[in-house]
């Protein structure tokens, strides 16, 4: 960081400086060009483009003034005066020069081949018929920054430039300078900030390598260091924070002692003192303990389901079969009319669904996972689970129910339990929504699975219900029994497919059951 803070300041300070001389040059010799050119006959200029004679008086007048720009001013500037013309290969064609200029070389009525910085300038001049000046240039004679001055006839034409040169190499012996001074600046403050900042690094790093000492200790099981406070500084809090971590930490390692001996396993005692690695296989083996419990825990509730499930089965099939005889008769009855016929004829399907239903409950004990699928379109399905849930949400709780089929999806599975599957979910949405509310499903394909998206508008469930949806004995209802709704988890995982909810209390639940696409062979 310290080299950057000193080297981009004296980065900026090299360009200022720079072009802060830059600026002074331009300013001057745009000063003098603009004063002088006021000094120069528009005759004497017209008669020496017409006569081209170093020996006529109007010339030698011109190369006098000329002349006495470099006598008046200071050696590094010079002038001359250019025809306002420019000619093939970038000439320019000299009217009159010093005799400074002469004794470099340069002679009254010759050409003199102009760069492009310098060209650009000359140009300007021209055609603004006002004072301007060029970029830094360079030729054979060294480097320059040149003002032009127009002079203009009568009517305002130009017929001839003033050119005023000034050296430009002092701002290459001023970077130089410059750059040196910077140079030996930065050296000294780096030095300077290097001592600094070692020395107090130094000071710094002595509580800090206390600390690590101290973590080191600790790390090996020695819960008894305790660092010394020397301030209230950060590091006199940490150093304080770190004397209560060991504290707790030593408190914590009894306690998983303890525990671990209450599992039935007893730590040798060597002398030595509390590892880490000692400490995480106890973890962990407490960990393998608690989850064998909780497998232990559910296979009991499966097991109670099962007995359940069996006793209640042997009860219900009885007076389900005395009702379903009875509509079978009542069914086949002549004066019936059509609408009793379909009436009896749902119920006596919804008494065979119900037969499924506990045949299913009993597979929750023993599981069918050799179950063969087959062929299910599923919006199809879907709308015949709406018919038969329509009235029910219509009469009892007044809810719109709408469907959104877009595409037919054909998925593989068991349809009727994937009829009782929606119908579960969404009863348990319909009685969500206890003052009305609307009721969607809608299909779509979201990769290899079609999607069933069931939402309502609902009283919506809080994050610790949502974790424990689908889970033996739990439900949100007064009279429920959340066998329900796990036994809807278990049929889908058991097509290969799953159950995910999304809920906000308040907000109403979406739930989106995903079922693995039907591919032809």
């Amino acid at each position: 960081m310290t080299f950057l803070v000193v080297v981009s300041t004296a980065g900026i300070s090299f360009i200022y400086q720079s072009n802060q001389l830059k600026e002074q040059l331009t300013e001057r010799v745009v000063g003098v060009a603009d004063l002088w050119s006021a000094t120069i006959s528009q005759d004497d200029v017209m008669t020496s483009k017409r006569q081209k004679s170093t020996d006529h008086p109007a010339v030698q007048r011109i190369n006098r003034i000329v002349s006495m720009i470099n006598e008046r001013n200071s050696n590094y500037i010079d002038g001359y005066i250019f025809d306002a013309k420019v000619y093939q290969q970038n000439k320019l064609y000299f009217l009159s020069v010093s005799k400074t200029s002469e004794k470099m070389g340069l002679k009254n009525f010759t050409y003199y081949h102009a760069k492009k910085e310098y060209l650009d300038g000359f140009k300007k001049t021209i055609n603004e018929k006002k004072v301007n000046f060029s970029k830094i240039h360079r030729d054979k004679f060294g480097l320059w920054i040149t003002a032009f001055a127009p002079i203009l006839d009568r009517e305002g034409h130009v017929i001839a430039v003033l050119g005023v040169d000034v050296d430009a190499s002092v701002i290459e012996v001023n970077q130089k300078r410059i750059a040196l001074y910077l140079f030996g600046s930065f050296l000294f403050i780096t030095l300077l900030v290097f001592v600094s900042l070692r020395w107090g690094l130094k000071k710094v790093t002595e509580p800090i390598n206390e600390i690590i000492s101290g973590i080191n200790q600790v790390s090996a099981g020695n819960f008894d260091v305790k660092l010394q406070i020397h301030d209230k500084s950060d590091l006199g809090r940490l150093s304080e924070k770190f004397n209560q971590m060991t504290i707790q930490l030593s408190v914590l390692f009894e306690q998983l002692s303890e525990t671990y001996k209450e599992l039935g396993h007893h730590k040798k005692d060597t002398g030595l003192m509390y590892r880490f690695e000692d400490a995480i296989d106890e973890m962990e083996q407490i960990i393998e303990k608690t989850k064998l419990q909780k497998e232990l825990q559910r296979a009991e509730k499966m097991n109670a389901i099962g007995q359940l499930a069996a006793s209640v089965a042997h009860e219900i099939r009885n007076p389900m079969t005395v009702v379903k005889g009875f509509l079978q008769i009542f069914l086949g009855k002549q004066h019936m009319s059509g609408e009793e016929q379909s009436y009896i004829q749902l119920m006596i399907d919804e008494m065979n669904r119900a037969e499924v239903i506990i045949n299913d409950y009993l597979s929750l004990a023993k599981p069918d996972f050799n179950q063969e699928t087959e062929l299910i379109d599923a919006n199809e399905l879907i709308l015949k689970v709406m018919d038969l849930m329509n009235s029910y949400a219509m009469l009892s709780k007044n809810i719109q129910l709408e469907c959104s089929l877009p595409i037919d999806i054909l998925i593989k599975g068991n349809q009727s339990e994937l009829k009782q599957v929606l119908i579960n979910i969404l009863k348990n949405g319909i009685e969500a929504m206890k003052d009305g509310g609307q009721l969607s499903i809608s299909t779509r394909v979201i990769n290899q699975f079609g999607v069933i998206e069931i939402r309502d508008t609902g009283i919506g469930m809080t994050e610790e219900e949502l974790s424990r949806l689908g889970t033996a004995f739990y439900s949100l209802k007064e009279k429920g029994t959340g066998i329900g709704l796990m036994v809807c988890y278990q049929i889908i995982e058991r097509m290969k497919g799953r159950i995910e909810v999304e809920s906000q209390q308040g907000s109403g639940t979406t739930f989106k059951i995903y079922l693995p696409l039907y591919e032809k062979k």
